[in-house]
């Protein structure tokens, strides 16, 4: 850890830390993430611009620290080699002010373009692009609605709920519970409800591809009943499954 904190303070000093990418990286997705805890529709150009101020106050905190440095070894200097006087100060606070524009257009403004705002918009990139894989891998693991509606419908048969139903105000309520479409939800259950348990219609004989996906979301729904040793839970989807199959 020591060697980690002499390693970035000697970066400092040599103004490489603000502008190391995996410095910035880690800048980045903590502020982000701060922000984000905060506001959660804070987006990433926020957090890009805040990385800029920090990058300018680096550069005036580092601008000090090396103005500091010179003031203090030219002032030990007169006080070893001439006498000390007061007025050294003023032409040092001066000479300071001067000393920091070529500094400016020589390093900290060439380094801002040339490294700092490249590498920051690398890894914005390469943030969004995690959490945008992230997302996607989290949506391909979630079971699907119809799963879901299937998983729900089995809670609320063996725990003698008597809530299921293929009403509006059901899907609205399943929406907020599992995250999804409200219409997505309300066909759904109208599937169990209309197709399956009532019957109420018809039902205009199925092509190949959707009776796949409704066998597929069974077995997603038997899967997370399974994993949960809810046995009695299996029945009942079991007969769900079958009075399905009858139709």
């Amino acid at each position: 850890m020591r060697s980690l904190n002499m390693r970035r303070l000697k970066s400092f000093f040599t103004f490489d830390l603000p502008v190391n990418y995996k410095y910035l990286y880690i800048r980045f997705r903590q502020t982000h993430e701060r922000q984000r805890y905060l506001y959660s529709s804070w987006p990433a150009e926020a957090t890009r611009r805040k990385l800029i101020s920090d990058y300018w106050s680096n550069v005036l905190f580092h601008y000090l620290l090396l103005f500091s440095l010179s003031t203090l070894f030219v002032s030990l200097s007169s006080i070893v080699y001439t006498s000390f006087e007061g007025i050294y100060f003023p032409t040092l606070i001066m000479l300071g002010v001067f000393t920091y524009l070529p500094l400016y257009f020589m390093i900290y403004r060439p380094t801002f373009n040339r490294e700092f705002l490249p590498n920051l918009e690398t890894v914005i990139a390469e943030y969004e692009g995690g959490q945008q894989l992230w997302m996607e891998k989290c949506k391909k693991d979630q079971p699907t609605v119809r799963a879901l509606a299937f998983f729900f419908y089995v809670l609320d048969k063996t725990g003698k709920i008597n809530y299921l139903s293929d009403s509006d105000k059901c899907a609205d309520h399943l929406h907020k519970i599992f995250g999804v479409s409200t219409k997505a939800m309300k066909t759904e259950l109208d599937l169990i409800f209309k197709d399956i348990i009532f019957k109420k219609d018809k039902r205009p004989k199925l092509k190949s591809r959707h009776l796949t996906q409704i066998e597929k979301s069974f077995e997603e729904a038997y899967s997370l009943l399974e994993g949960m040793q809810f046995t009695e839970g299996i029945q009942h989807l079991r007969e769900l499954e079958q009075r399905f199959k009858r139709l």
